[in-house]
C-alpha cells in the first residue's frame, strides 16, 4: 500500500480480537498483491502489460474498482481518471524525477478514461490506446479500508477505526463519545507528527484526505511543488489546492472523490460535493484558507 496501516477495535473476546486484527492485516496484504502497479505478479500489472487491444479477463474486484473509477470520471468530466498513470508512471518522487516536456506531451493523449473498454458481461478490460496505463492509487486504499471494516463487522465488532494513509473507516463511536479525527496542517511536514488544524467528531463514516504533501519534491528550476496528484488534462501536478478531505458512507467513494475535488479546485469541487447526498468536504487552498461544503458548519 505504500503507507502505514492501523486497525483499532474493541471486542469482548481477546482471542477473537487478535484473530480479527490478523485477518484485517492479511486482507490489506492481499489487496496490495492484487492491485499494486509495482508488483509484477499483481493483476493490475498484468493488465497494464497485456490489455492494449487485447481484452484481459479480470476479477470481480477489479471490475468493481474500474467501474467505480469510470463513474467518477464521467461525474467529473475527467477530473478523476485512472489513466493518469500513462504519464504519472514516469514521475519518481523519491528520485526527484519527472517526465520532460517532450515525453509529457507525447503521452498526454493516452490520459483519457474513454480509452478503457470495460465489458462487465464478458468480465474483460482492454485499452484502446497503445500508451494507456492505469493506476488505482486514487481508490484502492479506500476500498481496502471498506473491506477490512466488513471483516471486523462480520466478527461482531461494533467499534473500530481502520486507516491506510489518508483513508479511514470508522465503525460506531468511541465508547460513548465520537471519534475525534484530525485534518493535518498541509505545511507542517506531512508526517505522523504533523499537528491537526481541524478536528472532526465522527461516528460510522468514511473519511479520505488527499494532500500535496504526501509524495512530492520541489523542482529546483522553478521552485514548484511536484506532487503525486496529477491533473489528467495536463499530466502535471494539480494546482490551487493543498488538501481535500471528504466525508461519506464508504471509502471506495470518499477516496476517489477527494482526488476529484483536489483536481477540480475549490469552487467546482464544493459545487460537486454539494450535489451528492451524504457527502461533505473540507478544502484547504494554496493560500491556507479553509472551505466547507454546505453540510458542515465552519468552527
Amino acid at each position: 500500500m505504500g503507507t502505514q496501516i492501523s486497525i483499532t477495535l474493541w471486542h469482548s473476546n481477546a482471542e477473537t480480537a487478535e484473530q480479527l486484527l490478523a485477518s484485517g492485516m492479511a486482507e490489506m496484504h492481499r489487496l496490495d498483491e492484487l492491485l499494486s502497479p509495482w508488483i509484477e505478479t499483481s493483476e493490475l500489472a498484468r493488465v497494464n502489460r497485456l490489455a492494449v487491444g487485447l481484452p484481459q479477463k479480470i476479477s470481480d474486484e477489479l471490475i468493481f474498482l474500474i467501474d467505480k473509477s469510470l463513474y467518477f470520471s464521467r461525474l467529473s468530466d475527467g477530473a478523476f481518471d485512472i489513466t493518469f498513470a500513462s504519464v504519472g508512471w514516469f514521475y519518481n518522487y523519491r528520485e526527484r524525477q519527472q517526465p520532460n516536456e517532450e515525453k509529457r506531451r507525447a503521452l498526454l493523449p493516452a490520459i483519457n478514461y474513454q480509452w478503457l473498454d470495460l465489458n462487465k458481461v464478458e468480465r474483460t478490460l482492454a485499452f484502446k490506446h497503445k500508451n494507456v496505463r492505469i493506476d488505482l492509487g486514487g481508490i484502492a486504499k479506500g476500498y481496502a479500508v471498506d473491506r477490512v471494516a466488513a471483516i471486523l463487522q462480520s466478527g461482531g465488532v461494533k467499534r473500530a477505526t481502520i486507516s491506510a494513509g489518508g483513508d479511514s473507516r470508522i465503525l460506531g463511536d468511541k465508547l460513548g463519545s465520537p471519534w475525534m479525527i484530525g485534518i493535518k496542517n498541509p505545511r507542517d511536514g506531512g508526517d505522523q507528527s504533523s499537528r491537526a488544524v481541524i478536528m472532526l467528531p465522527l461516528e460510522n463514516t468514511a473519511i479520505s484526505t488527499s494532500g500535496d504533501y504526501e509524495r512530492f519534491f520541489i523542482d529546483e528550476k522553478n521552485g514548484k511543488r511536484i506532487h503525486h496528484i496529477i491533473n489528467p488534462k495536463t499530466g502535471q501536478s494539480a494546482e490551487g489546492v493543498v488538501s481535500v478531505t471528504i466525508l461519506g458512507p464508504e471509502g471506495s467513494d470518499t477516496d476517489p472523490l477527494s482526488t476529484t475535488v483536489f483536481v477540480l479546485g475549490v469552487e467546482p469541487g464544493i459545487a460537486l460535493v454539494n450535489r451528492l447526498p451524504g457527502f461533505d468536504a473540507v478544502i484547504i487552498d494554496s493560500t491556507g484558507k479553509v472551505h466547507y461544503s454546505d453540510g458542515l458548519v465552519a468552527p
